[in-house]
């Protein structure tokens, strides 16, 4: 009985795989009006029998002058089914045992300019044990289509139908845990990516209220992005809020319309799926603290090797009582060596591992983006993945009495921008100019000059490195770094990009460091500034250190932290900009430059 159950499902199997559509078709053809078109076609004008198969054919070929016709053919299935049917028709109708089931007539596909595929209408079709009777009824055009596009255009009169035997419909559900990117003082960033191509958006409220905003994924404020696995959603006028409460909202098509492309005067309702409702922790106070880490690049690792390795490290730092007291957690740059797909390389194998658990907080990142951020296929991708589309990789984030000025520092180009390091780096210069007229207009603003303290983030340091690409960077932040004026201070630079744990104090000829660099750029600290480890950098294998940062209206307090937990540093700012240091590690040295 077992074997002739598992036989009866092996032959189901065959049958569904099978392409069970007829090959021959019967076609009446009409000379008709539109009007008789739509409420019932008058005697035929001829008949013949078609082959239709998913290659589109040309009804104007053999349709003699005729503007209108009706195609039939029966289905035999031996048993009860449900397949889906793909069609490419412009204008067409399609019943089933007598029974109209998709009415396509009035309205017509947009562009005429564009071929039918048998993925344009993906059509549900419940089969009847033995034979089921399809009809299409086909116009070749309508006044609609003539009125959009102009009744002297070339018309493409073709149809073209295919079983579908692989179709999925499609689901409303992430492919990734959702990121929550650039925190503010007035509004935030909500990156995720779905598994299918469809709309969505975000429900959001002050903690504790009963109602929702909602604000979508629009193109131009207007129009639902229904095309892109990657949505992108900005939630404003959040100052004040304190702690924010979430819930995804992930917009199913009916069934079957995945592929159906934007008609004209047509609508299409969507099922509403809500994610679960999240505790968005919002760090827009007078003290608030931070995690900040860099350098995840795994082929630059003599001992962490491997995603997996990777992911162990990090996991370790996720345990750690800094982290879980963070309220926001930045990421320095060079999320890993060559970006070939964000996807796989960033969303799936580093950021993933920071999705909160079920009763933890979600908190927010502050992404900069490093040199390594420019290498790869992927280099591009990585802005649909992490940024607006109007925003820049430098800019500014509010939070309590912090400005943080995140900047670019571009990467090392040749003087034949398409044959730089990573592949084409068209203008480096204009990355810089842009960068010092948007600095040179920001430090004029109220934000910047009424701000208790202001912090840089840049990938790498303005002081240790010879290099072209530190060169830009100091040559972009001169002026910046030399007021000193209350209005004007930066009290901290926070970077990474060296794979080195180190420190200097404003106007101090003193690195605080495990080594001592080969070469230094200048011999005098123009910032308060540190840097973290990265793979061969200086503390405990495998060579990573963490800050932990604490502001307050007090000061600034930064903890370094290895791999470990262990602190090896420690020291504050005050917002006159003096720098104390707290606590040194007996590994750390003092380095006259």
């Amino acid at each position: 009985m077992k074997f002739l159950s598992m036989l009866l499902i092996a032959a189901a199997a065959i049958n569904l795989s099978a392409n069970i559509l007829p090959e021959k078709w019967d076609t009446a053809f009409f000379k008709v009006s539109e009007k008789d078109f739509m409420q019932g076609l008058p005697e035929k004008d001829f008949t013949r029998q078609i082959l239709l198969n998913d290659n589109p054919l040309d009804l104007d070929a053999i349709a003699n002058g005729c503007d209108s016709a009706v195609i039939s053919s029966t289905i035999h299935v031996k048993q009860p089914q449900k397949i889906y049917l793909g069609v490419g028709c412009k204008i067409f109708s399609l019943s089933l045992n007598g029974k109209l089931i998709y009415d396509f007539r009035k309205y017509g596909l947009g562009n005429d300019i564009e071929n039918v595929s048998v993925s344009d209408h993906i059509i549900p079709l419940e089969l009847t044990a033995g034979s089921n009777k399809i009809v299409f009824n086909t116009r070749r055009t309508n006044w609609r289509l003539d009125y959009c596009y102009g009744a002297d255009r070339l018309i493409r009169w073709h149809l073209a139908v295919k079983h579908l035997k692989d179709y999925q419909p499609p689901r409303a559900e992430l492919a990734h845990p959702e990121m929550v990117l650039r925190p503010d003082r007035n509004s935030m960033v909500f990156s995720f990516v779905t598994s299918s191509p469809i709309p969505a958006g975000v429900d959001y409220r002050k903690k504790g209220d009963k109602k929702w905003l909602r604000q979508y994924d629009t193109v131009g404020d207007l129009i639902l992005r229904e095309k892109s696995r990657i949505h992108k959603v900005r939630i404003s006028n959040i100052a004040n809020w304190g702690d924010i409460e979430y819930r995804l909202v992930l917009l199913e098509p009916p069934v079957g319309r995945d592929g159906f492309k934007r008609p004209l005067w047509t609508s299409r309702i969507y099922k509403e799926v809500y994610t679960p409702v999240k505790t968005l922790r919002n760090p827009d106070r007078k003290e608030f603290s931070f995690m900040l880490f860099g350098d995840t690049q795994l082929s630059m690792s003599n001992t962490c090797k491997t995603v997996a390795q990777r992911e162990e490290l990090l996991k370790k730092m996720r345990s750690l009582p800094e982290y879980r007291q963070a309220d926001f957690l930045v990421h320095i740059g060079d999320q890993d060596s060559v970006i070939h797909n964000v996807e796989q390389v960033l969303l799936k194998a580093l950021f993933a591992g920071f999705a909160p658990k079920k009763d933890e907080s979600v908190r927010p990142w502050l992404l900069v983006r490093g040199n390594h951020e420019t290498n790869g296929m992927a280099a591009e991708d990585w802005f649909d993945y992490f940024q607006m589309p109007d925003d820049k990789s430098y800019y500014t984030a509010q939070i309590g009495e912090v400005l943080f000025i995140v900047l670019d520092c571009g990467d090392i180009s040749k003087d034949d921008p398409l044959d730089a390091f990573n592949g084409p780096l068209l203008d480096m210069p204009d990355l810089f100019r842009k960068q010092a007229q948007w600095l040179a207009k920001l430090r004029k603003s109220p934000e910047f000059r009424n701000a208790k303290y202001r912090v840089i983030l840049c990938h790498n340091d303005p002081q240790t490195s010879q290099s072209l690409l530190d060169i830009n960077v100091r040559q972009l932040t001169g002026d910046l770094l030399a007021d000193n004026s209350d209005s004007g201070r930066i009290h901290l630079w926070i970077g990474g990009h060296t794979h080195r744990y180190r420190r200097a104090a404003r106007n101090s000829r003193i690195l605080t460091a495990m080594f001592k660099p080969k070469k230094i750029a200048l011999n005098i600290s123009p910032v308060n500034w540190v840097t973290v480890d990265g793979p061969k950098g200086d503390s405990s294998n495998p060579n990573f250190s963490y800050l932990a940062v604490k502001c307050t209206p007090q000061a600034i307090h930064v903890t370094a932290i290895d791999d470990t937990g262990r602190k090896i540093d420690e020291f504050a700012i005050t917002p006159n900009g003096n720098f104390k240091e707290i606590f040194k590690d007996k590994s750390l040295q003092d380095f006259q430059l």
